[in-house]
């Protein structure tokens, strides 16, 4: 399969992850000061609130932290329904 990069800001998107309707990416671009990024994503070419990294490690950090943060909103405004029964109790 031979999908189109998806660049924005000269940064090529190198991975992505979709919770409810949000989508966030980490992008590279290895002649940025910050050469990792990690941004929301609306309608696949919209990119906001960019939080730019040193390393692929805090991009991907940034990125698990703001996932975690969506699922959280997404649950406690009920649009997501819990994981599992210990989720419920909480």
């Amino acid at each position: 399969m031979n999908e189109e990069k998806r660049i924005n800001q000269f940064y090529e998107i190198i991975e992505s992850r979709t919770i409810g309707s949000a989508e966030f990416v980490v992008g590279h671009n290895p002649n940025a000061p910050d050469p990792y990024v990690c941004w929301m994503c609306k309608n696949g070419t919209d990119y906001n609130w960019g939080r730019y990294r040193k390393t692929l490690e805090q991009a991907r950090a940034e990125l698990n932290i703001r996932c975690r943060d969506e699922k959280r909103y997404l649950r406690d405004t009920r649009q997501m329904p819990p994981k599992n029964r210990d989720d419920r109790e909480r």
